[in-house]
């Protein structure tokens, strides 16, 4: 179990990542919503809004999505 304190610190130091999606662009610089709110960070090359991204260390990278996910049927 987790502590919500512990969590915090880990955020603030910056060596948790944390998942969201580009909302905005400008400057190379991307607002990126998440679940503890929108943060503001440097945008990786190649970034789009709407893309799907970790943050870590005040950069955000896009996330690899699964393209060919197999489907099974049972």
């Amino acid at each position: 179990m987790s502590s919500p304190l512990f969590d915090l610190r880990e955020m603030l130091a910056g060596r948790v990542a944390v998942a969201g999606r580009v909302v905005s662009l400008t400057n190379g610089m991307a607002r990126v919503a998440t679940a503890q709110g929108v943060v503001e960070v440097v945008a990786d090359a190649g970034l789009q809004v709407g893309d799907r991204v970790t943050v870590r260390d005040g950069k955000a990278v896009r996330v690899q999505d699964a393209v060919d996910v197999p489907v099974y049927f049972v």
